[in-house]
Parts: structure tokens; sequence; C-alpha cells
């Protein structure tokens, strides 16, 4: 179950899950980091996920 705001994000995908470059980097900054930041330290999130902007692997990276 997610939360309003992770409905909003994943709403904001497109079709396949993947964030435009402008969303991803406000999704981010909303929380203090940059793509910068996740390529540094992806932790157990998938790398290519990640690269891709998918909108479920940048949610789990920062921890929703």
């Amino acid at each position: 179950m997610f939360t309003c705001y992770e409905d909003s994000v994943l709403a904001s995908a497109d079709e396949n899950d993947i964030l435009s470059a402008k969303d991803a980097a406000k999704l981010l900054a909303e929380h203090g980091f940059t793509m910068d930041d996740v390529y540094e330290n992806p932790g157990e999130v998938s790398h290519y996920s990640l690269d891709a902007r998918n909108a479920h692997a940048l949610l789990a990276w920062l921890g929703y």
C-alpha cells in the first residue's frame, strides 16, 4: 500500500514507471539529494533501475 505522496510520484511517471529527468530531479531535491548522490551510493537498489529513473527504484532508494 502506497502513501498519497508515493501515489503522486507514481502518477507522474510514464507507462513504464519512468520519471522524466525533471520529475526525478524534483523528487530527489525535495529530499535534499541529487542524481549524483544516487550514483555515488545506490545501496541495495538496482543501479540500472536508478539510472533509468524508475519511480519505484527512486522511492525505494529514498526509503519509501
